[in-house]
């Protein structure tokens, strides 16, 4: 197993941390090695797969031969609105990654002052986590709030709806009033141009908006990794056989989570481990010559608009006649009509979820 990162930041909850509800240390892991003991973890990166010579390329440019390789390498990120780079220290990080980045965030967000415009750019689809730029709406107008400042939180948007769209809206109204505004696409709410020194936005309908603080989430594609590595066409998710998680065109190498084309299921933390359960079960299978197993996905996804307010959608996914692609069975969502209990139940069930999430895949 190759590793690049001692401890591991996970994405989900990392917005109760931008908003000074958990603490840094909550959402950060490390690996178990003890109960791991058929495990070989090397503390490294893959730079790059060869996959004629079935081999992958570290960092340091030590190569790692495979019989089967699987790759879970998450999500690569666009630079193409005009004036914005992602890698631009300057500027508000994204925090779409799991990295560090997380600190310097909270920082720049505490150092606000009152009467503030906060900018959320969200990206269009497909992206990581889709629920989660309206979470964070929600998030960092709740720590402001709690800090007495009077704001406004604007959610420049690159697409029509989103989901739990009702849900969010609801608690807009509800908790946060006329401080939470949601522009959409059509509406002229896409971004095209960040000017970096004067702090403000463009968008496809060419009106400008100021911001005192400007969070650009970019849009996204496959990771860099499967890119250089040419495993896909330029600028496309990773074509999988669902049954399999094997890449289209290349033999015994497996692909998961992120940067797949998963067809109906969402890009989250929880789909990619339904993933890697059905990849796993399966290729025990292809080893032993056994029948492969049909495969059910879940996917569930709590968010929440204050410290006691979750809520939360559950999806469930099969694959179709032909077998050749995986299609929602459905979901349930959250009742607009829940009452304080309700939500703080699911508050506790959102990290109840996410403890037994965790402790399944690092302790």
């Amino acid at each position: 197993l190759v590793e690049q990162n001692n401890k591991t930041q996970t994405c989900p909850l990392s917005n109760l941390v931008l908003s000074d509800i958990i603490s840094y240390k909550r959402i950060v892991h490390e690996f178990d090695y003890n109960k791991f003991k058929n495990i070989k973890f090397v503390n490294s990166y893959v730079n790059k797969v060869v996959p004629y010579k079935k081999a992958v390329v570290l960092n340091d440019d030590t190569k790692l031969y495979y019989d089967y390789l699987i790759l879970s390498p998450g999500v690569g990120f666009k630079n193409d609105i005009e004036g914005y780079n992602y890698k631009d220290k300057e500027i508000v990080p994204h925090c779409w990654d799991g990295s560090k980045n997380i600190i310097d965030f909270k920082r720049r967000l505490n150092d606000l002052e009152n009467n503030s415009t906060v900018i959320i750019s969200s990206p269009d689809y497909p992206y990581r986590c889709p629920p989660a730029p309206y979470e964070r709406a929600c998030l960092l107008a709740n720590v402001l709030q709690r800090k007495k400042k009077k704001f406004k939180v604007l959610i420049l948007d690159s697409k029509d709806s989103f989901t739990k769209k009702e849900n969010f809206q609801n608690e807009w109204k509800t908790i946060y009033k006329d401080s939470i505004e949601w522009v959409s696409r059509s509406k002229g709410g896409q971004v095209v141009y960040y000017d970096k020194r004067n702090k403000y936005v463009k968008t496809n309908s060419g009106e400008i908006f100021k911001g005192d603080f400007i969070n650009i989430i970019p849009n996204q594609t496959t990771s860099d990794l499967i890119s250089k590595s040419e495993l896909n066409s330029k600028d496309s998710w990773c074509s999988i056989n669902p049954v399999t998680f094997e890449l289209e065109n290349y033999k015994n190498i497996f692909v998961v989570g992120d940067s797949i084309n998963a067809w109906d299921m969402p890009k989250s933390a929880f789909s990619a481990n339904s993933q890697a359960k059905v990849l796993s079960l399966n290729l025990i299978n292809r080893i032993l010559n056994k029948p492969f197993i049909d495969p059910v996905f879940l996917n569930t996804c709590y968010s929440f608009s204050t410290s006691r307010r979750a809520f939360s959608i559950s999806s469930w996914y099969k694959l179709n006649k032909n077998k050749n692609k995986i299609v929602s069975l459905g979901s349930n969502t959250s009742s607009l009509d829940y009452s304080e209990g309700d939500y703080l139940r699911e508050t506790k069930e959102a990290y109840g979820w996410y403890d037994s999430l965790v402790k399944s895949i690092y302790y």
